[in-house]
């Protein structure tokens, strides 16, 4: 009952593409069918997880599929998604011409990515990578008289076909040397027979796909070339598709762990992007464009998680993310209301030094305190990467509450300070240890070393002194400023006409 059950959620979103094709109806009644369609998948997905529970099984795998925590997990969470960012696309898209357009591919996306995150054979993900891929390539293109949206498609294309080659040329090598479609769990095996440099060349091919999908350093200009796409389209994509970087590396973690190379190319290519993104975000005029960075910069400490070979934490930051980032997304029309008005707002007054000083003492101390009491009241085991992650977690916490405390310092504030920290706190300690129990690691795992987490920290400490203090250091501020605003835009190439041609020649 449970295979069959699971079977039913891996096949609804492509349910959903056949209704979307063939059903001969209006293209809002099409859209609302094929929604419903990821939507029953979704239930399936909960069913199949609940009937395994109460036989006191783990869930169906074998053949194509794998039934691990991370495949249970990944295929309820892009199931729900989709089937939430389409119904509040029935709204957005309504009487638009390419409603059923995005219908269609917004379920051949969410049925790729089904199939990548199950997948229990290398060729089966290999297979939804890239047809999730492929996907997500049209679906950029609803727009496609537009000439930014053309832009765009061009850019994820081409990032994507020099990216997933590699991953391509890694799965031959691995399937020549058994002779076969192997499984996910016995990469390790067959990497085994293989010569060392075959092996370490085949894990950094691994890791270039993954780094060009979550949009790192040096692939990371398809993602803000997407802004003009509309927003369930960028739900999908900011959701789901930037987060697949973490799946590949941790489902080829027999292969690519125990490649300390690699592991460094993966946490460096990381941590540059989180810094990247960073200084560009706080230059960047618009809503979305903020969200575009900020997950960016989000993909970046995944990347960096993954590196440390904290595979739990990755995990657990993928699906935070990609929650949040999705109801962003979604609202991003509030967003940008609320934005508007606070333009509107009186300039704060500079804050005195004595509250800039208190306040970071005090952001300091707090998020500290409460991390380190809730470590040890609920998950006292800890590893180094581990740890580190931790200390990296608290250093950000203690520079947004720095900012918001140096704006205004009160009771109040302080109250909301604590309060908001030490729930936050406790509940991210307490889901951190949940992962970390459901997430087997690799056997053998080469991290990069913890200590190499200072060096973002101490330039993203250092980007933040630069925003906060430009008088002391203006020329530097200037030259930050207007390279990251640079970074930022994203250009369409223009056109010009034979009349406009002769016209400049004239000139």
């Amino acid at each position: 009952m449970g295979s069959v059950v699971f079977t039913i959620a891996i096949a609804a979103p492509w349910v959903g593409v056949v209704v979307a094709v063939l059903l001969p109806a209006s293209a809002g009644t099409v859209a609302r069918a094929a929604a419903w369609a990821t939507g029953t998948g979704a239930l399936a997905a909960i069913a199949a997880r609940l009937l395994a529970v109460l036989a006191g099984q783990q869930p169906p795998s074998g053949g194509l599929w794998a039934g691990d925590a991370v495949a249970v997990l990944m295929l309820t969470l892009v199931l729900w998604l989709s089937a939430v960012i389409q119904m509040f696309a029935l709204r957005y898209l309504r009487g638009d011409l390419r409603q059923r357009w995005f219908a269609v591919w917004a379920n051949a996306l969410t049925g790729s990515t089904v199939v990548m995150v199950c997948a229990g054979t290398v060729v089966t993900f290999t297979i939804g990578w890239i047809a999730a891929g492929v996907s997500l390539v049209f679906l950029l293109h609803t727009y496609g008289s537009l000439p930014q949206a053309r832009q765009g498609v061009r850019r994820t294309g081409l990032s994507f076909l020099i990216a997933d080659a590699p991953l391509v040329v890694a799965v031959l090598v691995l399937t020549l040397a058994a002779g076969r479609d192997i499984r996910l769990a016995e990469v390790g095996s067959v990497s085994a027979t293989l010569p060392e440099g075959i092996v370490v060349a085949v894990a950094l091919l691994l890791v270039v796909a993954a780094l060009g999908r979550s949009a790192q350093i040096p692939f990371h200009r398809w993602l803000p070339a997407t802004l003009s796409a509309p927003t369930p389209v960028s739900a999908l994509l900011h959701a789901g598709v930037v987060n697949a970087g973490a799946i590949l590396v941790i489902r080829f973690s027999p292969l690519i762990a125990p490649v300390a190379a690699a592991m460094l190319v993966i946490f460096a290519a990381g941590a540059a992007t989180l810094v990247y993104a960073t200084a560009v975000r706080l230059v960047k005029p618009d809503v979305k464009g903020r969200l575009v960075f900020s997950t960016a910069g989000q993909m970046g400490f995944m990347m960096m998680a993954v590196g440390l070979g904290a595979f739990a934490a990755a995990i657990f930051h993928l699906i935070a993310h990609a929650l949040y980032k999705s109801a962003l997304f979604l609202s991003a029309g509030t967003g940008v209301a609320n934005h508007a008005e606070q333009r509107t707002w009186p300039a704060p007054e500079p804050s005195p030094r004595s509250r800039t000083v208190a306040a970071v003492l005090l952001a300091t101390a707090l998020p500290v305190a409460v991390l380190v009491a809730a470590k040890g009241m609920l998950a006292p085991q800890a590893t180094p990467a581990s740890l580190a992650l931790l200390g990296f977690v608290a250093f950000t916490a203690a520079v947004a509450v720095a900012a918001g405390l140096r704006r205004s310092m009160t009771a109040a504030t302080l109250t909301a300070a604590a309060i908001g920290l030490t729930v936050l706190g406790f509940s991210y300690v307490a889901f951190l240890g949940i992962f970390e129990h459901l997430i087997t690691p690799a056997a053998s795992i080469q991290p990069a070393s913890p200590w190499w987490l200072l060096i973002p920290a101490a330039l993203l400490l250092g980007l933040e002194l630069l925003v906060n203090s430009p008088r002391t250091a203006s020329r530097m501020h200037s030259a930050l400023y207007a390279r990251t605003l640079a970074e930022s835009t994203v250009s369409a190439p223009t056109r010009i006409g034979p009349a406009r041609a002769r016209q400049k020649e004239a000139v």
